[in-house]
């Protein structure tokens, strides 16, 4: 699933592409599910932006100062692509047809990818990371003591009303990283303990960003070739790690030397997937 970087990527391929042109239409495919745009305007521009896993494109009137929001989520492979009119890809869902003859596709061949015509960002998804780091930290830490935090670390990152923007990947490899700290504890703990995960959450997405984005499945690069092709996996797909299903049945990878923690007899009334671990068996890992 594309995360914060490579929807930071996909906003910079929108707008790089639509830099000078002028849009004359807009068709949603037949057999998407989505609804249909009704875009008003003869001859609009089009800008995008991104925040955490969301995706903000704004059609402007090419007459007046009139501007239409469309937020967008990726699904699983959603990612746009220029082509000539008319050799748009089999799963183009969204098509932007240009006064030069050629079209601005959404492309999701998986199908998860949603639009909504009107509505900006999320409130149920928190500050980015990224752009808004200050406002992001404050509300993790103005947080902190809710039931929520007590849920393990890999579990919480994966929540969007805390770490917007932050998935599969990045929280694997936010949490290697930082070498010492346990997964599978309570988030509240952890981050108590250890507040440069949240600083993390800030830099290793932006890593990725200035890698050319994550190798994910079924994404494709908007900048294809160009792109720039550096390592930047330590965790996540690396045959040397290990890796658990979480309770949303995601797959997390993790370091190894975790897993005695994992399959510890005197830890087994430690429910991991509820992230309730009993007195005993929290007071029995936090104080090795």
């Amino acid at each position: 699933m594309p995360e914060l970087a490579e929807l930071k990527l996909t906003a910079d391929y929108v707008n790089k592409s639509s830099n000078g042109i002028v849009y004359t239409n807009v068709k949603k495919n037949p057999q998407h599910k989505g609804s249909e745009l009704d875009i008003p305007f003869k001859y609009f521009k089009i800008t995008a932006e991104s925040k955490g896993k969301e995706i903000v494109m704004h059609i402007k009137d090419d007459d007046s100062e009139t501007t239409i929001p469309i937020r967008i989520t990726m699904g699983m492979s959603g990612h746009f692509k220029v082509t000539n009119t008319g050799q748009e890809p089999k799963h183009a869902h969204l098509k932007f047809f240009r006064k030069d003859g050629t079209t601005l596709s959404f492309v999701d061949v998986r199908r998860f990818g949603k639009w909504t015509q009107g509505l900006s960002w999320n409130e149920d998804r928190g500050p980015d990371p990224t752009t808004e780091f200050e406002e992001f930290k404050s509300n993790i830490i103005n947080n902190i003591d809710r039931k929520v935090f007590n849920k393990p670390l890999y579990e919480i990152l994966m929540d969007q009303k805390w770490f917007n923007g932050i998935g599969n990947y990045l929280r694997a490899e936010i949490i290697y990283r930082m070498g010492n700290v346990n997964p599978f504890l309570p988030a509240n703990q952890q981050l108590k303990k250890y507040p440069e995960i949240l600083e993390l959450c800030k830099d290793i997405p932006m890593l990725a960003y200035a890698k050319g984005g994550g190798s994910i499945k079924d994404w494709d690069n908007p900048f294809g070739e160009n792109a720039i092709q550096e390592k930047f996996m330590l965790c996540y797909g690396n045959p040397k790690m290990l890796k658990i299903k979480d309770k949303n049945g995601r797959m997390f990878w993790y370091d190894p030397k975790w897993q005695e923690v994992l399959h510890d007899d005197n830890l087994k009334d430690w429910d991991y997937y509820s992230g309730l671990p009993s007195p005993s068996a929290y007071e029995r890992v936090i104080n090795e």
